[in-house]
């Protein structure tokens, strides 16, 4: 594994990071009604597509000049994890996009809606935390009870829908109300998804940096 291509990995675990940062301060900006901030956290994701962009070089002419398979599967997996990270910036970004609207709008979630959107966001801050840590430093093999142990997002975002329309039958809550938190269960699942993508693609890198 040449020197060049670890150094480029470092850089990888600082935009995960700065992707973690993001959807910390995204869920802040939600829980909070904070409006400064979220022009803070949208900053965030311009710095993002930055290092997609630059990572993304990088990672290429890396790859372009080596010569065995695995280390040129690594770096294509790099790439992929790359461009998983900018798209998990793309989801808060039109996340905080609905919580503009719900702050200026003065829209309200039941007490019940936020406590499953809360639940949602633990579980995948909790499963991005393990990936920053395992790129960090360079362990993907404790990603494997990351996958193991958490429940099928699928499952529970459907659950969750379907409580959620059960509220607007019985007028616990208003369409647009709905329509919004319905979007934030969803984009949330997909920052949940491209989460795992990411440790599941770790978990085929069978060489480390030293």
């Amino acid at each position: 594994m040449s020197e060049n291509f670890c150094n480029i990995k470092k850089k990888v675990a600082d935009m995960a990071n700065l992707a973690l940062s993001m959807w910390q301060r995204t869920f802040k900006v939600f829980m909070d009604h904070d409006l400064e901030l979220l022009a803070k956290v949208l900053e965030d994701e311009n710095r993002l597509n930055d290092f997609e962009k630059m990572l993304t070089g990088e990672l290429i002419e890396a790859g372009q000049g080596l010569k065995k398979e695995t280390e040129k599967k690594e770096v294509i997996i790099y790439v992929e994890v790359v461009e998983d990270l900018e798209l998990i910036g793309d989801y808060c970004k039109d996340i905080l996009e609905r919580v503009q609207i719900k702050i200026e709008e003065k829209l309200l979630f039941s007490d019940d809606a936020v406590k499953e959107y809360v639940e949602l966001y633990n579980r995948s801050e909790a499963a991005f935390k393990e990936v920053v840590q395992a790129l960090e430093i360079d362990d993907p093999g404790r990603l494997k009870q990351v996958l193991k142990s958490q429940e099928h997002i699928d499952t529970l975002v459907d659950e969750y829908r379907r409580r959620h329309n059960e509220r607007l039958i019985n007028k616990l809550c208003s369409p647009f109300s709905c329509n919004m938190f319905l979007n934030m269960l969803d984009f949330t699942a997909a920052i949940y998804y491209h989460t795992k993508k990411i440790a599941r693609n770790l978990l085929k890198i069978k060489i480390k940096c030293a």
